[in-house]
């Protein structure tokens, strides 16, 4: 039998992401899981870490996404009322999306993954891909993709 104890959602706290964590809700409640929401701050490109002279600057952009990020877990749980019946974790990265998220799985030794698409192009895919892409490849664990709703 498959049992799901541990579910990961990604969020980008968009209305994508809402669907997903509404599906994960669904899951979590029906089979007694954890869910672990996590967000993803990426890093400043190389080109702004070469300099030296602002990195105070830089370090306070890094906690002020962190504390962003984290009324934003706030608010996003907030439309749930479901939530409160669920136990979840709510977790800040700080990278590459997928990377990050694939390293996530492990340490939680997640069952599942719930994740959003945003329905990118044949062509959009094929020229940058996208994170949910990265994690159909190259995840250990079951991961349920959700669309939009066509009519919402």
């Amino acid at each position: 039998m498959f049992n799901v104890d541990n579910i990961i959602v990604p969020t980008d706290f968009s209305d994508y992401s809402d669907f997903a964590l509404k599906r994960a809700l669904d899951l979590a409640e029906a089979c007694q899981a954890k869910i672990v929401l996590a967000h993803v701050v990426a890093e400043a490109p190389d080109i702004f870490a070469l300099d030296r002279f602002n990195q105070e600057g830089q370090k306070k952009i890094m906690k002020d996404l962190v504390k962003n990020s984290k009324e934003h877990f706030d608010e996003q749980l907030a439309k749930f009322p479901q939530a409160q019946n669920v136990e979840i974790e709510t977790r800040v990265l700080r990278g590459k999306p997928a990377k990050e998220i694939l390293s996530l799985e492990k340490q939680t030794k997640a069952d599942m993954m719930v994740i959003a698409t945003h329905g990118q192009t044949a062509l959009e895919e094929f020229l940058w891909g996208n994170t949910a892409s990265k994690l159909i490849r190259y995840s250990k664990s079951s991961v349920l993709v959700v669309r939009r709703p066509k009519y919402s």
